[in-house]
């Protein structure tokens, strides 16, 4: 049975179709260190939090890391970053390998298929991918999973525009990128990422309110909404103003591509947005605005959100891996097929 997943910079998401249902499993991708005592050990052994021991330091991991770090005042730690493994975190690799073993469990079949996420080069970074993606490759190779990566955008148009024969342009607002897709019929005609996410705004927000990034992200997560009346000097009018700031942003990149890339202007394509950044009420209502306010070199036909925009990602890597199983198995069936058997 294929399966997909998420390889988020804020959360690790797998998809998996069990009969009639799409079933998700969801870790956050950041852990705490705390240091090591027999009481804290018992106690933690005795709870469903995942931890793992190292030398003299215990790292809580997943979803439970954040609320280890409101309590203990201190900062959680990413094995991501902008949307790839964090070269300055020393424990990315074995925190990351973790997360993901708890979300995506074990192959219940040999060589099952994934299909994972990866981001698209950014435009305005000078930085490669590549290497994350091998190496995440690799992880999952190890837990006998055959990987295929799926670029982050079009996970996007797989999940939500079949409706549409797989044409239009797909966002995710994610926590480290923002990954950008337009297709036409299941076609990438261009795709790239902006080195600017959910991550930016929290960070920018934090700079400028003097409050620490991870009371930012609580706040965030927490009902916020971009109605733009909460009064301006607080963390949720910071959000809201770097919220404006980075959805013109993404708008003048993908003019930029459109016009770079000579993108027929005659398209009258949908666009839908997803990702964790997309989710306060108000984002596609604001996106909608300010797309409308811009030059933008095609027709758009309209804007929405994905009805669940933590699982779009996820749920379109599923869709690209099924539909890739059952191409694999009507071609061994036709294989199979002898010209005696056929008469």
């Amino acid at each position: 049975m294929a399966q997909g997943l998420d390889v988020g910079t804020m959360n690790i998401l797998s998809s998996r179709q069990e009969g009639d249902e799409t079933v998700f499993v969801q870790q956050r991708n950041s852990f705490v260190e705390i240091d090591y005592s027999d009481m804290a050990d018992q106690m933690l052994s005795r709870s469903d939090v995942l931890h793992i021991r190292k030398d003299d330091k215990v790292y809580i991991v997943g979803d439970d890391a954040l609320n280890f770090a409101n309590i203990f005042n201190e900062e959680t730690r990413r094995p991501m970053q902008a949307g790839i493994l964090s070269s300055d975190e020393k424990s990315a690799i074995p925190m990351i390998k973790l997360i993901t073993e708890q979300v995506v469990g074990q192959p219940q079949s040999p060589e099952e298929l994934l299909f994972f996420s990866v981001p698209a080069d950014p435009i305005d970074e000078d930085v490669s991918t590549l290497y994350h993606q091998k190496t995440i490759e690799s992880l999952l190779g190890s837990m006998g999973y055959q990987p295929e990566p799926i670029n982050e955008g079009m996970a996007v148009i797989y999940s939500e525009l079949a409706d549409h024969n797989f044409t239009g342009l797909g966002i995710s607002f994610g926590a480290g990128m923002t990954n950008v897709c337009l297709s036409y019929y299941a076609v990438p005609v261009m795709k790239f990422s902006i080195a600017r996410g959910g991550d930016w705004i929290d960070e920018k927000s934090a700079q400028a309110t003097g409050t620490p990034v991870d009371k930012v992200t609580s706040v965030k997560e927490d009902d916020f909404a971009l109605d733009f009346e909460t009064d301006v000097g607080g963390v949720e009018g910071a959000l809201s103003i770097y919220y404006d700031n980075l959805l013109d942003y993404v708008i003048q990149n993908v003019i930029k591509e459109v016009d770079d890339e000579d993108v027929e202007e005659d398209l009258d394509v949908p666009v839908v947005v997803t990702g964790g950044t997309a989710s306060p009420d108000g984002f596609e209502e604001l996106f909608a605005e300010r797309l409308n306010e811009a030059n933008v070199p095609f027709s758009i036909s309209g804007v929405r959100r994905a009805e669940n925009p933590m699982y779009s990602v996820a749920q379109g890597a599923l869709v690209a891996a099924r539909s890739e199983e059952q191409r694999a198995m009507a071609e061994r069936q036709s294989g199979e097929t002898t010209p005696e058997a056929s008469e």
